[in-house]
Formats: structure tokens, sequence, C-alpha cells
């Protein structure tokens, strides 16, 4: 959920917007909270004020009918009122029935002011008390229920959560939308990337309403490609020059040679000195061919001719026409594929040139009486294809520089060929956006692994 950049920002966003709501509501909470219990407090305050100076005027009778009217005002349940003289004996007491739980009495040596916070039901029900020194000594206590101010308080917490869900959500709304926009340009640049990555090197990014940070990424991208592009341009002429400048003087050896070749007379050139030397330019003309191939595909300048291609069939194919050369070698070939076919996009002929280039090597290097089995299926979304054999296999020291061009192990230099077969395939792997991978115990056999991406099942 979170490995996108847009989705960690917006969840991030979300995550700031909601803490900084939570340390405001805190901060309110908690005032609103002080306020309410000092304006209760201030309401008992006066209120015992006012039961003293009564007290003073009219005497206990007059506080009873005060008190009475008092209590009446506050639901009766919510309202507590006692008059104590100074010997601690209850001379008046107004005492709600939902109050079970023992009172606290003054501290009669105590200050003239005394304040109780105390819980007076099994139900948790608070309370806060107040008593005050009468003139005479004695005490006026009076207390009143929290509930109302309890009530107040989960009134808040309710409101602020369903408050908070909304600010989140917007929040996260408000976050994805201004991620989105941010990151616009940025998916351009990706989208932009990967059609160079393709081979498309004429696209350039235009990004004039993204910020000028990302307008000048995209002038400094659009300089690279215009440098990148120049320097494949001049890379292909250069290679299109070597390629032509090798070919002629070959093209022309390979001539004479045929002509002297079929010249008949005493003076006629050694046969077998003209064959050889067809034969070595041909060798010449197919290697330069297969170093430009590797170079143009590895750097994107030649354009593969994907269509939809069945990998399955190629493999058959392949191993058909490899099948009579290893008969005369004496080795066994096996082929394991299923009757389903492996369809992929891709470009036939390379495909085919990959599977051939590896069957020939698994064929050079097994020996007579030996066995080569190829496979192909479908392995975590990927068709793979595995070709092992029981041949002479790698050495430890060889196996990191296989896809070297050019480069060849020591037991291999006795065999024809050039080091550029496993490099020319590692290239037209990589082109298809697959890999390539060659494990091998020396004298044992090696095991070449390809996988392609992208088949489609039918």
């Amino acid at each position: 959920m979170f490995q996108t950049l847009r989705s960690r920002l917006a969840f991030w966003h979300a995550l700031i917007f909601a803490g900084m709501a939570v340390v405001i509501f805190v901060i309110a909470y908690q005032t609103v909270a002080n306020q309410l219990l000092a304006s209760l407090s201030e309401e008992l305050h006066d209120t015992a004020v006012e039961f003293s100076d009564l007290y003073r005027t009219g005497g206990i009778r007059d506080l009873r009918e005060e008190v009475a009217s008092e209590s009446l005002s506050h639901d009766g349940d919510r309202f507590f009122a006692r008059y104590l003289d100074a010997a601690g004996n209850t001379l008046m007491v107004n005492h709600p029935r939902t109050w079970t739980h023992p009172l606290p009495l003054p501290d009669l040596q105590g200050v003239a002011l005394q304040w109780f916070d105390i819980i007076i039901n099994d139900g948790g029900e608070r309370a806060r008390m107040l008593a005050l020194r009468s003139h005479d000594g004695g005490w006026i206590q009076v207390g009143m229920s929290l509930q109302t101010y309890d009530t107040q308080l989960r009134q808040i917490i309710r409101i602020f959560v369903w408050s908070l869900l909304v600010l989140v959500l917007v929040g996260m709304l408000v976050g994805w939308l201004q991620v989105r926009h941010v990151l616009a340009g940025v998916d351009q640049i990706r989208r932009t990337a990967m059609e160079i990555g393709e081979g498309d090197l004429d696209h350039r990014l235009v990004l004039d309403r993204h910020g000028r940070e990302l307008v000048e990424l995209a002038d400094g991208f659009n300089t690279m490609l215009d440098r990148i592009q120049r320097l494949l341009g001049e890379m292909r002429d250069v290679s299109d020059h070597i390629a032509h400048d090798l070919r002629t003087p070959v093209a022309r050896i390979r001539g004479m040679a045929e002509s002297a070749l079929m010249t008949r007379g005493e003076y006629a050139p050694d046969g077998e000195a003209l064959a050889l030397i067809i034969e070595e330019s041909d060798r010449l003309s197919a290697m330069i061919n297969t170093m430009l191939e590797i170079a143009q595909t590895d750097s994107g300048v030649t354009t593969l001719k994907k269509q939809t291609v069945d990998f399955s069939g190629l493999l058959q194919d392949a191993c058909e026409l490899f099948l009579p050369v290893a008969e005369d070698a004496g080795i066994d070939v096996t082929l394991v594929a299923g009757e389903q076919p492996l369809l992929l996009d891709g470009d036939a002929g390379r495909l085919q040139r990959l599977i051939a280039n590896l069957l020939d090597n698994a064929i050079k290097f097994t020996p007579r009486g030996g066995r080569i089995t190829c496979a192909a299926g479908i392995v975590d979304g990927w068709i793979e294809l595995v070709i092992r054999d029981s041949g002479s296999g790698i050495s430890d020291e060889a196996l990191p520089h296989i896809f070297d061009r050019f480069y060849r192990a020591d037991h291999s230099r006795s065999t024809p060929g050039n080091g550029l077969g496993l490099s020319y395939a590692q290239s037209i792997v990589r082109a298809h956006g697959g890999g390539i991978e060659i494990t091998s115990v020396y004298g044992e056999g090696t095991t070449v692994v390809v996988r392609l991406p992208g088949p489609h099942l039918v």
C-alpha cells in the first residue's frame, strides 16, 4: 500500500494533519475543562458566601429556606448543603438521595476555605464541595455534582472524534491531490524515461506549469537527451563507416580468392589455400556483423521488430534443426515443453539466434555420449528457458567472464568460435527486458537459464 511515493506522502500529510488536530484539541479541551471547572467553583463560592451572609442576618431558618430553594433550582439530586456548628454538629443538611457515599467533614481547625473533590456513589459520579467558615465559627458546606460538567466534556470529546475523522479524510484527500499535482511532472519524466529506454529518443519533456524546479529538471533532461541522441547518431555513423571499411576489403579478398580458385591453367594457385582464404573471409565477415549487431542492440540503436511469438515453437524448431548435428556427435537431446504455446512480444529472428547460440554452445562442449536437456515453461509469471548439458563445464575463474566479448576459457580455445556467442545472447535477452544466468560445475556440466517477461497465456 505504501510502496509508492504518492501514497507515502499522502499518508504522512494526513498523519501530520491529524497530529496537529489532536494537539490543538488537547489544548482546547484542557482550556475548556479548566474554564468549566473554574465557573463551577466560582458558582459554589458565591453560593457559600450568599448562605453565610444569609445565616448571619436571618439565622438557621432563613438559611434552610434558601437551601431548599437552591436545591429545587438544581433538580434536587445535584446540590448538597450542610451547616455545622463550631463543634462539628450538623444543624441543617440538604442531602441528595443519589449521594450514597460518606461525605467529608471540614477540618474544624483548618483554613476558612476548604475544597473537596469526591466520588458520591457506586456509579463513579463525581462532585465538588466547598466548606466556608461562618461568622460564629460554624461551617457552611455546599457541593455540586459534576455530572453536567462530565457530560459536557464527553460531548466535546465525541464532537472532536467525529471532527478528527472528517479532518483526517479531508487531509488525506487534500494531501493526495497536492501530491498528485506535485508528482504529475515526476510521472511525466518517468514515462518519458521509460519510452527512451524502449528506444524512442525523439520524445521531449514539456513542464511549463509544474514549478521552476521541475521545469529546470525538464530542461536539463532534454539537454541530456539531445546529447545522447547526438552521440548515438555519431556512433551509428562510426559503426556504419567501420562496417563499410571492413566489409569492403574482406569482400574484395573473398572475390579475388574465388576468381583465382576458378582459374584454370598451369599457373593456377593452390586450391586448398584459396578455399581457406574464402572460409576465413566468411568467418571475419560474420564476426564483424555480430560485433556491430551486439553494439547496436546494447545501445538501443537497432529497434526490435516485435510481434507475438510462440517461444515454445521456436525452441522446438531449433531442437529439430540441431538434432542431426547432436546425433552425429553422439549426444542425446531431450526437449521438455508443454503443449500450450508460450506467447510473448518479441523479435522472432533474434530469439531464434538466441536459442541457436545456446544450443550450439551446449553441443560444442558436450562430449560423445553426453546429454542435453532443453525445457521451457512459466515460472513466477516469466517465460523461463533452461538448457542443461553434461559437458566439460566452466571453471570458477572463467565463469565471471563468460559474457565478455571475445573471451574464451582455456579449454574452449581448441573449439571453433570467436567468443561472441554468449555476448550476443546476453544483448538479445536484455533488449527484450529479460535476464540470463549461467551456473556450472567444472567437469560435470553447465546450466543456462533465460527469463523473458510478459507471457500471454492462451
